[in-house]
């Protein structure tokens, strides 16, 4: 089924940049809500907390469509995820995976992939729980089939918003430490480009522009479009 519901035109974004990175927020007027922190760890490292802070969904979202499956970005020309690996944030968990629970701190790198090349509806770099145009990070699969099987293993609020009816995600948050294939030395390859989040499969996306200054408040739009075949 091909869903064409158009979301509200407007949406509330927000970037704010400290010590610790960039933290960018995405909202909707449905209650669809993400959150990303980008931070430099090293020159070749960034690290990208993404967390689904959902109040709501549009009305008859599914319970897969609900699952924030991934981010997007535009690194600087040239520049590239390479690898890394996916852990459970803070106070988070699994939540229906078949192999059993999963805690903070557990891996769950075979559940997620990343790409660097654009896909339907996503910048070039991202990371992401659908297989198309992606790499998986590797490791055991914990959760169904041994190819990355997204929505499964993307991201529900703390409390879901529509039951998961036996679908295996985790709630709230995962943290991916991303290798990259050149030096970076700051964060401003955010401060031109846009932010994407992807909740299911091509169910929604969130996109926020970035400020021209540290900190910014924005207007986005969110909509609905047709999903990509996986």
């Amino acid at each position: 089924m091909v869903r064409s519901l158009l979301l509200s035109a407007a949406a509330a974004g927000a970037f704010a940049s400290s010590s610790f990175g960039l933290v960018v927020i995405g909202t909707d007027p449905s209650g669809l809500a993400a959150r990303a922190e980008f931070t430099l760890i090293n020159s070749t490292t960034l690290e990208v907390k993404l967390q689904n802070v959902s109040t709501g969904v549009p009305t008859g979202f599914s319970n897969s469509d609900q699952i924030l499956t991934g981010v997007s970005w535009a690194f600087p020309a040239g520049q590239e995820i390479t690898g890394g690996s996916v852990v459970i944030g803070a106070g988070s968990k699994s939540e229906n995976f078949s192999s059993g629970a999963y805690f903070a701190g557990d891996s769950v790198s075979g559940e997620w992939g990343f790409g660097n090349a654009s896909q339907s509806g996503l910048f070039p770099n991202f990371i992401t729980t659908l297989q198309a145009g992606s790499t998986p990070f590797g490791g055991p699969n914990l959760d169904g089939p041994s190819n990355l099987n997204g929505p499964q293993g993307g991201l529900v609020p703390a409390t879901p918003i529509v039951a998961l009816g036996g679908l295996g995600a985790i709630s709230d948050d995962i943290r991916a430490t991303l290798t990259l294939s050149a030096p970076l030395t700051n964060l401003n390859f955010l401060d031109d480009k846009f932010v994407r989040f992807e909740f299911g499969s091509d169910a929604a996306f969130i996109t926020v522009p970035t400020p021209t200054g540290a900190i910014g408040i924005l207007c986005v739009s969110g909509f609905i479009m047709g999903r990509r075949r996986r």
